[in-house]
């Protein structure tokens, strides 16, 4: 007998930003690999994006005293981030699908919301540059808004109490490792989406499905609606 596959009960989607409703991850690590060289840290992408993808820059700071031997000045995150808004302002460009991934959601009237490790006035730039900010307003959750950013599962926890939709009856959506583990922790459905993080990568870290891209993610979202 063949076995009966169970679709997963999606009573809301719950959204990572970075990596996944905007795509910021390029534009964001070349302006952090650029100013902590200037700083005497001989980071490269790649490194950077290994050591940092899904964290917060407060992590950034001890991890280059320890290999490095560099104290950051203590207004380097405000630097760091007044570079990253203007970079994010002039270049960052959408995803394909993003809207149709949403537009579906809306469709089948799936609440949606965001659980991110960023801050919120970096979100209201990426967001309002690709014009998504309204379509989450109210619904817009930061790692500063709770006790532990990601790999805790805080912001999702957060996210699925501002619907009103019980954790286990979410889908979350993320491209970094923190981030799909903070997903399965929470108790939630966890897409890895395949994007700097290496689909192998998301799924030794817990994630239930991975999506190979945004046109993956459309698909896999439709086939359970």
């Amino acid at each position: 007998m063949d076995q009966v596959v169970v679709k997963p009960k999606v009573g809301a989607v719950l959204f990572d930003c970075d990596g996944v409703l905007v795509d910021t991850e390029n534009l964001g690590n070349a302006v952090l690999v650029k100013l902590l060289n200037e700083y005497g840290c001989p980071v490269t992408e790649d490194m950077t994006h290994k050591l940092f993808l899904g964290g917060t820059l407060a992590m950034i700071g001890p991890k280059m005293t320890e290999m490095y031997g560099v104290t950051l000045p203590d207004n380097w995150t405000a630097e760091c981030y007044a570079r990253t808004f203007e970079a994010l302002r002039n270049d960052m460009e959408p995803f394909e699908r993003i809207d149709d991934i949403l537009d579906m959601l809306d469709a089948a009237s799936i609440p949606m919301a965001i659980g991110s490790n960023g801050p919120h006035d970096k979100m209201d730039v990426s967001l309002g540059k690709v014009g998504l900010l309204d379509r989450f307003t109210g619904r817009i959750c930061s790692a500063r808004d709770v006790p532990n950013a990601k790999p805790a599962p805080d912001v999702y926890h957060l996210a699925a109490s501002r619907l009103g939709v019980d954790i286990n009856d979410c889908i979350v959506i993320d491209d970094s490792i923190s981030g799909v583990r903070a997903g399965v922790a929470s108790g939630a459905t966890t897409i890895g989406l395949v994007g700097e993080t290496p689909g192998e990568f998301l799924r030794d870290n817990g994630a239930h499905y991975v999506a190979n891209g945004h046109h993956d993610l459309y698909d896999l979202l439709k086939s359970w609606l």
